[in-house]
């Protein structure tokens, strides 16, 4: 097996990862009967969160992998790319088999309401803070074995492993009928193979000297690549947005059973997983153009989508407006990634694959939050915030700015 097709394939696994929670964790919640806390707020009284409780602990976990992607990317910065994408993996596997524990003792009713609540939030932390090692160091990797001129398409084949993974994992929640936890227990499992292959075959280099005149660590919105972050950032917060609340809105929208809509969930996020996997793999690495006009063609594609989820009365609705976001993210997640790396030195690299981390764990983390208190006014709120996101995007990717050119 050759050394980056084994970064892929645990890049796909961490792509399954990802969309097995949001394809089982809102029909989970419910039966956990998340959405039936109350809290007892000081000033205020009693609060009932209802679909946020559950949307929440996406949020929270999106923040902890915010706050901690930059630092693993620094760090892989200075002892190497192999071992940080070795300690994700192995986490993810460590931390997923922690929740469904703790989920095990809700269904079973060993524990319940508030004190479920924490116990399910503390194991999603740490589960965020181990798996976040991965995107960083294996974006940075790819990086450091590319030419500039195929940068972009480098860093399409990861998010294309990634999406494959997105597409894959919302199949696992097939198994539900074994039970609501087998579907982490299984993506434990196959995330737990891919680590030790990875440690195993994937060649590890000594990290590139840092030049004595370089200058402070970046920051997220760095004057050289914050355009790109800004849009990845509000791009992801739809994303975020839209994949957390969709369990929902067909269960609602379809009115069927929790376990009806975790199927019809994973058809639809398979039909967008494949939208992105063609576009990275068969349309990408054949334009060959520069980043920002991935970019251009992407967003007109995310309106569309958006319009008809918002718009959705029916399945074939949903499937469309899937596929719609699900092509337009193949044009732009890679893109956002790429033009930014052009716009930093080799020595930097892993800090700012770091910094794209957190920026999309930033958007995970706002995106289901506000999704969740719209959700809650009218189901289709999420969605028609989202269309005006994307023309917003839409209209800032055509205004003059810098363009994505090689740092010296």
């Amino acid at each position: 097996m050759q050394p980056q097709s084994v970064l892929l394939l645990a890049m796909l696994t961490v792509g399954m990862g990802q969309t097995v929670i949001f394809a089982v964790m809102p029909m989970l919640g419910r039966a956990l009967s998340l959405d039936q806390l109350v809290f007892q707020l000081p000033l205020i009284g009693s609060w009932a969160p209802r679909e946020l409780a559950i949307t929440a602990l996406s949020a929270i976990t999106a923040l902890t992998f915010a706050l901690i992607s930059p630092w693993w990317g620094r760090y892989s910065d200075k002892v190497g790319r192999k071992p940080i994408v070795v300690i994700g993996l192995l986490g993810y596997t460590v931390g997923a088999l922690l929740f469904s524990g703790a989920a095990w003792l809700g269904l079973a009713g060993v524990v319940s309401g508030l004190g479920l609540y924490g116990v399910l939030l503390l194991t999603r932390i740490l589960h965020a803070a181990l798996m976040s090692a991965s995107f960083p160091a294996a974006t940075a990797y790819m990086v450091d074995n590319s030419s500039v001129e195929l940068r972009t398409q480098s860093i399409s084949r990861l998010s294309a492993a990634m999406q494959l993974g997105v597409m894959i994992g919302p199949a696992l929640a097939w198994f539900i009928h074994w039970g609501y936890l087998v579907p982490f227990i299984l993506q434990a499992g196959f995330t737990l193979v891919a680590g030790l292959l990875v440690w195993r075959l994937l060649p590890h280099h000594a990290p590139l000297a840092r030049p004595a005149q370089a200058g402070k660590p970046l920051g997220m919105f760095d004057a050289r690549f914050r355009r790109y972050t800004l849009m990845a950032l509000a791009a992801y917060g739809c994303l975020g947005m839209v994949q957390q609340t969709l369990g929902f809105y067909f269960q609602d929208v379809l009115v069927v059973d929790g376990i009806t809509a975790a199927k019809e969930y994973s058809l639809a996020m398979i039909v967008s997983s494949g939208a992105m996997l063609v576009t990275q793999l068969t349309i990408l690495p054949r334009l060959n153009w520069q980043p920002n006009s991935y970019i251009r063609l992407g967003m007109p594609a995310l309106v569309i989508g958006f319009v008809s989820l918002a718009l959705a009365d029916s399945h074939w609705m949903l499937i469309l407006g899937m596929g719609g976001f699900g092509l337009g993210m193949g044009f732009c997640g890679p893109s956002f990634t790429a033009a930014a790396s052009l716009q930093v030195e080799a020595h930097e690299q892993g800090a700012l694959a770091g910094l794209i981390g957190a920026v999309a764990g930033m958007g995970f983390m706002l995106g289901p939050m506000i999704g969740g208190v719209l959700y809650a006014m009218a189901p289709s709120y999420p969605y028609l915030l989202a269309v005006a996101i994307a023309i917003a995007l839409l209209i800032f990717v055509n205004l003059p700015g810098r363009p994505a050119v090689p740092a010296n």
